[in-house]
């Protein structure tokens, strides 16, 4: 008896998607603006659609942690991590939030006004604060370092997402929300606004954010899910805390060849956050250097291939650059080196268009200090073999 073999091929498809409003997204989400970090509605829609409640979701690339969020607020397991520590941090402190009596308990035992060495406030912090706003922040940096567990972590998130920014309810006079700017940048600022420093009391800013940031609550599952969560620091080509074969599902927005790590531009938050700019790690491409990149990126989604089970996918949020004046696709660049050297591991399936960014996002002012907001970005979907 003989038995006819039939091969069946898979066209890639390039198509259009039409993504849900970024305002949809849980509260959590917006604890800290951070640049250049995947969007919630391409995590929502493509957990949803790829992956299983009690199934594994892994980001290497985690920024400042919409990926792992998402999926643990989705039922599933997340794997994630980033070369940067201070992105971990961050990552790991919004899965693990406190309620607001946990927040409010903690903030009522600390003392936001013994005095402090004044030393380097002129040189680096008087543009930004006033001398008692300053010494409260000192003091609330003190305190969360001297008792650093889960409620602390969390105050510290919100802390650093009060920093510096726009509005009244920031810390500082106005300044840029998403990026610090350098004390020399902000004294031109306040010039050109004619600004200057004033008292903003520390404690009730914080309680006003933990509130907004906790206004959807914490739900249960998130409590369920988040004891099997794992996460490093580390190079996403050598995932060695992710096992063979064990992930599901990748949601991720790997860096292009433009990539600048958005917390080199943070001195503040890295100050508050007691990270040093070393512990951020080197990117493992030369800037603007497109071979370097696809190197990169070879190595990588072999080692992705080595965690990703059999009909596994792998969803990279990718977008499009400028080299030399010329546009750049970088979703085209990487579905080349997929087919050229990768075909064995990966089955290139679509490539989705977006269909448009929300006009919320497209006049805020945080999407505008984004890179990425006057770009257009591709979600290119691979499938292990």
């Amino acid at each position: 008896m003989r038995t006819a073999l039939k091969v069946v091929e898979s066209a890639f498809q390039e198509c259009v998607i039409e993504l849900p409003q970024d305002g949809e997204a849980h509260s959590l989400h917006g604890a800290v603006p951070y640049p250049l970090s995947i969007r919630h509605p391409i995590c929502a829609h493509f957990i949803d659609r790829y992956s299983r409640k009690g199934g594994t979701v892994l980001d290497p690339f985690c920024g400042s942690g919409a990926t792992p969020l998402e999926t643990n607020l989705r039922g599933r397991v997340a794997f994630f991590s980033d070369r940067s520590s201070f992105a971990v941090k961050l990552a790991r402190s919004k899965i693990e939030a406190s309620d607001i009596t946990e927040v409010t308990l903690r903030l009522q035992q600390y003392n936001l006004r013994r005095p402090i060495n004044v030393k380097s406030f002129d040189q680096l912090f008087a543009p930004f604060y006033d001398l008692n706003t300053f010494r409260e922040i000192v003091n609330l940096r003190s305190a969360i370092q001297a008792q650093y567990d889960r409620t602390a972590r969390f105050m510290e998130l919100l802390a650093i997402g009060l920093l510096h920014g726009h509005s009244a309810g920031y810390f500082s006079v106005y300044s840029l929300p998403q990026v610090s700017l350098t004390p020399q940048d902000q004294v031109g600022l306040n010039i050109k606004r004619n600004q200057s420093p004033d008292y903003r009391a520390v404690a009730p800013r914080l309680l006003r954010k933990a509130c907004s940031v906790l206004r959807d609550g914490i739900p249960s599952i998130l409590r369920h899910v988040e004891i099997k969560n794992r996460y490093a620091a580390c190079d996403a080509r050598n995932l060695s805390y992710v096992t063979s074969s064990s992930v599901d599902l990748c949601v991720t927005a790997p860096p292009g060849p433009l990539y600048r790590d958005p917390a080199s531009q943070m001195w503040l938050r890295l100050w508050f956050a007691g990270v040093t700019e070393g512990s951020l790690g080197e990117p493992g491409f030369e800037y603007g250097d497109v071979p370097s990149w696809r190197d990169f990126m070879n190595e990588w989604l072999l080692e992705l291939a080595r965690v990703t089970r059999s009909s596994g996918r792998a969803v990279l949020e990718l977008s499009d650059v400028s080299l030399g004046g010329k546009p750049l696709r970088v979703d085209r660049e990487l579905l080349a080196l997929v087919n050229e050297q990768l075909g064995r591991y990966w089955e290139p399936e679509v490539s989705f268009t977006p269909k448009a960014r929300s006009t919320a996002l497209q006049n805020s002012l945080d999407a505008q200090e984004d890179p990425r907001a006057a770009q257009r970005s591709r979600i290119l979907v691979l499938k292990r073999r």
